[in-house]
Formats: C-alpha cells, structure tokens, sequence
C-alpha cells in the first residue's frame, strides 16, 4: 500500500494532505520528512494538515496512529493547523469531535486549531511568517497540497 498522505514544504510551512486514516508506514515517513526539513531550516517548522471530506472516519488503530502523528508533529512544530473539509454533517461532527477530544485528554492549547478550510489559517500563518500567507496557500494548492 502507497503512502496516504501528499506533502510538501513552502517557506517553513509543512502542508499534509491525507487521502485516508494515517497509517504507522505514514506516521513513520511523517516524522522522517519533519526531521529532516526541521534540521534543514534550523527552527520549527508550521504544520498544515488536511483531510479530504471523503475520508473515513478512523478506527481504533487509525487513531492512535493519529495520536502518534500528532506528537510527532509537535515535536518539529510550533503550531499545529488540522483542516477537516467538507461542509456535511460528517464533517462537521469530526471538527467538533476532534476539538473536544482535544480539549479533554489536554492536548488543546495555543499551537493547536481545528479549521473547516485552509483560508482561516491565513491569518495565523501571515502572523507567524510576517508576511502574506496567501500565496503560499495559493501555491499548496496548485500543487495539490490544500483544496
């Protein structure tokens, strides 16, 4: 099975499209792809995750691989940017979902946002970046990266 995920790095913004659930193959290329891109730049990295409307909701080993990313991830990170798209009910309830478990187990805080598009991280990435985001938005997703 291929990796489920497409990546790619613009600026020092770490842009993640999963297809699927991640898988522990996935979350190992993840963390190899960090580590090498956090050494290259020499500062932690921004994390852009998305994941297409028509992903099926994961199940018990899917999640704790996502777990298993999302430590990984804050290790190389200074912010964590989860896009969960699609407008149905489905997606909808994983937002909510995904924040309140967030919020339970604590993993919620400042370098942590669940969004339902890639445009409401603009603000944030602009701030982080002191510079306009949108471009390197606009470049995610001519390379397939973001819808």
């Amino acid at each position: 099975m291929g990796l489920g995920f497409k990546a790619g790095i613009i600026d020092r913004v770490f842009f993640a499209r999963y297809l699927r659930p991640p898988t522990r193959d996935d979350v190992a290329q993840v963390h190899t792809q960090l580590a090498e891109a956090r050494e290259s730049l020499g500062r932690p990295l921004i994390y852009v995750a998305s994941i297409e409307a028509t992903v099926k909701v994961p199940n018990l080993d899917e999640r704790s691989n996502l777990n298993n990313l999302l430590a990984t991830v804050r290790k190389y990170c200074e912010v964590v940017h989860l896009v969960i798209e699609g407008s149905e009910l489905q997606n909808s309830l994983q937002r909510v979902i995904i924040s309140g478990m967030l919020i339970v187990t604590r993993t919620y805080d400042d370098g942590l946002a669940v969004h339902k598009n890639v445009a409401s991280t603009t603000a944030d990435l602009s701030e982080r970046l002191q510079r306009d985001a949108a471009p390197l938005i606009q470049e995610a997703r001519d390379r397939g990266l973001v819808l």
